[in-house]
C-alpha cells in the first residue's frame, strides 16, 4: 500500500510527495523546521559579564562547545545576541559543511551566542538530543549546504532551515534511538582509544 505525503497551510494542502527525499516508518512524520522549532530569541548581555559562543568556541569534530568567551558586557560584539537555553541546538548558518553544530548543556544555559547560529529549539515534538543528533547527520548538513550563498563567507538563511523537512519519530521512539546511537559513539571511541 503506498501512502502520499501532504502539508497543509491554512485551508489549503498541497501533495508534498515530489518532495520527500526517502520512506521513513508509518508512526514517523515529515516536518517542516517551522513546525518543529520554536523560533528564537533575542537577548543582549545584562550583567556586567557574559559568557558568549561564537563559531570559535565550537569544537566541530566532537560538536561540542570548548570554551565560551567571557566578555565584559561594554564590549560585547554586535553579535551577541541570540538566547539559549539547556537542550538548545546551535546549528551555524556560516560555512554549514564545517559543521559548527553544538548541543546547549545547562553548564552553557546562561550564555549569549552570535547570530551567525540559528538556535534550534523544540516546538514540543523534539526531544533535544534526537534534535541534536538530527542537525549533525548527513542529511541535514549535505541537504542544508546545497544553499549556500556568498563567496566570502558562504551561508545558508534562517529560512533555509526553517523550511527544510525533518523525520520525526514518536517522542518516546526519539530517547531509544538516542540511545541506541550514543552506545555506538562510546563503542566507537573505545575503539579509538584502544588504537591510540
Amino acid at each position: 500500500m503506498e501512502f502520499s505525503y501532504y502539508e497543509k497551510i491554512g485551508n489549503k494542502s498541497d501533495n508534498i510527495d515530489e518532495n520527500i527525499p526517502f520512506e521513513i516508518p508509518v508512526t514517523w512524520n515529515w516536518c517542516r523546521g517551522y513546525t518543529c522549532f520554536a523560533g528564537m530569541e533575542s537577548q543582549k548581555p545584562t550583567d556586567k559579564f557574559f559568557d558568549y559562543i561564537d563559531i570559535d568556541s565550537i569544537d566541530n569534530h566532537n560538536h561540542k562547545i570548548k570554551k565560551p568567551k567571557h566578555l565584559p558586557a561594554s564590549d560585547a560584539p554586535s553579535r551577541a545576541s541570540r538566547a539559549v537555553q539547556t537542550g538548545s541546538v546551535l546549528f551555524s548558518l556560516v560555512r554549514p559543511y564545517l559543521e559548527n553544530i553544538a548541543l546547549i548543556e545547562e553548564k552553557n544555559a546562561n550564555s549569549i551566542a552570535s547570530t551567525g547560529f540559528y538556535v534550534c529549539n523544540s516546538a514540543g515534538v523534539l526531544y533535544s538530543e534526537y534534535m541534536f543528533f538530527l542537525m549533525i547527520s548527513g542529511y541535514v548538513v549535505s541537504g542544508l549546504n546545497q544553499f549556500m550563498k556568498g563567496d566570502n563567507s558562504p551561508s545558508i538563511s534562517k529560512d533555509n532551515i526553517e523550511s527544510w523537512l525533518y523525520p520525526i519519530p514518536p517522542y518516546e521512539e526519539q530517547k531509544v534511538i538516542c540511545k541506541k546511537i550514543k552506545s555506538i559513539f562510546s563503542k566507537i571511541e573505545a575503539i579509538e582509544k584502544s588504537l591510540s
